[in-house]
């Protein structure tokens, strides 16, 4: 397995509990070595994050500032927009599975195989879209081994909303969710119009007033790289400084 420093590299990873195999990214910073324990940000549709958020990119900055801890940064991407809906969004046919999957086996590898602090409050879900759906997912469903997660503009409904309503651990949970402010009418990826902003707005109401640390942010912009990308500065940040 490469251990080299200062770049992105993907393994194919053999599941024993879904039978299958899922490609996995993760990043060792410049900085990386196995004599320091490290955080984990753990992102979801992790090609963009790369691509796109150039997290890495933010990451290191942060770091040479002295704003942020070690970290590793380990994701899963997504092969295809119908595996995405399958797995990511709440409402696919493996999305639960997928959750399990991540929060015993997934973790479990990463804590064996990198030098990792192997606490709820040293990990970090990140997600945008369905993906920041999963990424909240996780972390309702897990809220002691994951007890940090953001979602760019995740989709909501009523029964997502309610994966929070029926945990009575939430105090455990320190979330930060963003939604643009021209998410009331777009076209999704899938080809179909939406809005995200009210249902978000929905969550958030709730999320409010509940016993958690909770971050949320309207943002100007859309659904789109453009308007997530400025904020995952701040977010690292939020949680490895």
């Amino acid at each position: 397995m490469d251990m080299t420093p200062g770049k992105v590299h993907t393994i194919d990873f053999q599941s024993e509990t879904l039978s299958d195999t899922y490609e996995i990214q993760y990043y060792l910073p410049k900085n990386f070595s196995d004599l320091y324990k490290h955080h984990v940000v753990l992102t979801f549709d992790s090609q963009d994050f790369f691509k796109y958020g150039q997290i890495e990119r933010q990451y290191e900055k942060l770091w040479e500032a002295g704003e942020a801890e070690r970290a590793i940064i380990v994701g899963v991407p997504y092969p295809s927009v119908g595996w995405r809906n399958d797995y990511f969004s709440p409402n696919g046919e493996h999305h639960d599975l997928f959750v399990s999957f991540v929060s015993r086996e997934l973790i479990h590898w990463i804590d064996n195989t990198f030098p990792t602090l192997k606490v709820g409050t040293s990990r970090v879900l990140m997600g945008e879209s369905l993906a920041g759906s999963f990424a909240f997912s996780v972390a309702a469903a897990y809220p002691a081994t994951f007890s940090q997660a953001a979602a760019f503009s995740p989709f909501v409904d009523e029964d997502f909303i309610g994966r929070f309503e029926s945990q009575p651990m939430l105090m455990h949970l320190d979330l930060y969710h963003t939604i643009g402010l021209g998410e009331d009418d777009f076209m999704t990826i899938s080809g179909e119009q939406a809005d995200f902003l009210t249902p978000n707005r929905r969550l958030n109401e709730y999320l409010e007033g509940e016993p958690l640390e909770y971050e949320y942010r309207e943002l100007d912009g859309g659904h789109i790289w453009k308007t997530w990308k400025p904020e995952l500065g701040s977010i690292l940040k939020h949680y490895l400084n």
